[in-house]
C-alpha cells in the first residue's frame, strides 16, 4: 500500500522539547511499515517550533514571511526524523513533489515538510497523495480524531467515527488559515482531500496508532470519499 502520513510536528516534537527515544519510536514505526511492504512518505509539520518564532515574527512581519518561517520550521523537524531513520531515508529534505517522488522511486521512506506559504503541512500531504496516487491519507496529530466540534475548546464534542469527504468540508470551513494554525484537519487539506477522492484517516498521532492506521482497528476517524 502507498501510504503519505501527515504528522504533526507537535506529537514528534512537543513542548517539553526534543527527545531522542520519541523520534527514535517515529522512526521505528515508519521502517516496520515499510518492512512490511508498504510505500511510506511522512510530510512533518512545524509544531510548536514554528509557532514560537511566528510568534515573534508576526510583530514585525506579514503572514506570508510568518509562514516561510513556519516551512524552516518543518524542514528541520524533518532532518531529525530523517536521521533516526537512518538508511532507510534520504539525508536531503525535497522542496518539490517531483523530487519527493525521485526519492520514493529509490525505495527508500520519504520525509519532507512544507513546500509554499498558506498551504500548511496537512495540505502539502494531500496533495502529495494526490501527486503520487497515494491509497492512503493518514492525519496523525494532537488529537485522537475529527470530532463535530474543537474538542479543546468544547466539553460536549463527539468524536466521529467514520464521515465523508462532504462532511469533512462542513466541519472544517470555518478554520484559521493563519501562520501557525493548529486545527485538526485544515480547509485546504479538505479540499484537496474532496477533490482527489482519498481515503483519509485521522489518529492521534503515537506510534501505536500509526501502525493501526495501515494494519486496522485504530481508535481514529475514517473518511471515505
Amino acid at each position: 500500500m502507498d501510504v503519505v502520513f501527515a504528522l504533526g510536528g507537535s506529537v514528534l516534537m512537543p513542548k517539553e522539547g526534543a527527545s531522542t527515544e520519541n523520534i527514535q519510536n517515529y522512526a521505528k514505526a515508519f521502517k516496520k511499515l515499510k518492512e512490511m511492504g508498504h510505500r511510506v512518505s511522512v510530510v512533518v509539520g512545524g509544531g510548536n517550533t514554528a509557532r514560537q518564532y511566528i510568534s515573534v515574527a508576526r510583530e514585525f512581519a506579514n503572514e506570508s514571511f510568518c509562514d516561510e518561517i513556519g516551512i524552516l520550521a518543518t524542514r528541520m523537524n524533518s532532518m531529525l526524523l530523517i536521521s533516526a531513520l537512518g538508511k532507510d531515508a534520504v539525508k536531503q529534505v525535497p522542496e518539490n513533489f517531483k523530487d519527493a517522488e525521485i526519492i520514493l522511486n529509490m525505495d527508500k521512506i520519504l520525509v519532507m515538510g512544507g513546500t509554499h506559504p498558506a498551504h500548511t503541512t496537512d495540505a502539502v500531504s494531500a496533495t502529495l497523495a494526490e501527486f503520487i496516487d497515494a491509497d492512503l491519507l493518514v492525519i496523525a496529530t494532537n488529537v485522537d480524531g475529527v470530532y463535530n466540534k474543537d474538542p479543546r475548546c468544547n466539553e460536549n464534542a463527539v468524536k466521529l467515527d467514520k464521515i465523508n469527504t462532504k462532511e469533512l468540508l462542513e466541519i472544517t470551513g470555518s478554520s484559521s488559515m493563519s501562520a501557525g494554525s493548529s486545527g485538526v484537519v485544515d480547509p485546504l487539506a479538505s479540499k484537496i482531500i474532496d477533490r482527489a477522492k482519498l481515503k483519509t484517516i485521522v489518529v492521534k498521532g503515537i506510534p501505536e496508532e500509526i501502525l493501526a492506521s495501515v494494519t486496522g482497528n485504530h481508535n481514529g476517524t475514517t473518511i471515505t470519499p
